[in-house]
């Protein structure tokens, strides 16, 4: 397991939502996820930027995650589109290291990890993956410092 500790300044998101999930690799990798992933792809006009699985948590302790791209700023996201802004945050950064054969399960492992470890507090906040290929991904956990 290998992670970095960064600040991550804010951010603006738009796309499609899914309610009431767990952060988990199982969500990720779900059908209807990379379905929604598959959407935002077929109507973006810029092909090949990153993608966003941005987990968010909702005051009954739910996430809702919300597939999306990141934008300048909140009128530049497609009518239509759910919307969130993602205050400046210090996260636990981690990437896929080869544990495991499907790089999502890989970084969701180390945060497992890391957690029971005790390495990392998890603040419960917002969760972010990035997708910049099919196989290149970047996790951020939000954390307590």
């Amino acid at each position: 397991m290998s992670y970095s500790i960064v600040v991550r300044e804010q951010a603006i998101y738009g796309g499609l939502v899914v309610p009431r999930v767990r952060p988990s690799f199982k969500v990720s990798n779900s059908e209807l996820i990379e379905f929604l992933r598959d959407r935002l792809r077929d109507r973006d006009p810029e092909p090949g930027r990153p993608l966003y699985t941005v987990y968010v948590p909702d005051p009954a302790g739910n996430y809702n995650v919300l597939v999306s791209y990141d934008y300048r700023a909140a009128d530049s996201v497609p009518l239509g589109d759910v919307l969130i802004q993602v205050p400046k945050g210090v996260y636990a950064r981690f990437e896929p290291n080869g544990d495991y054969h499907d790089p999502v399960e890989d970084v969701w492992a180390q945060v497992d990890d890391a957690t029971v470890s005790a390495e990392i507090t998890r603040a419960y906040r917002e969760e972010i993956e990035i997708w910049r290929g099919p196989a290149e991904l970047e996790l951020y956990i939000a954390i307590l410092v």
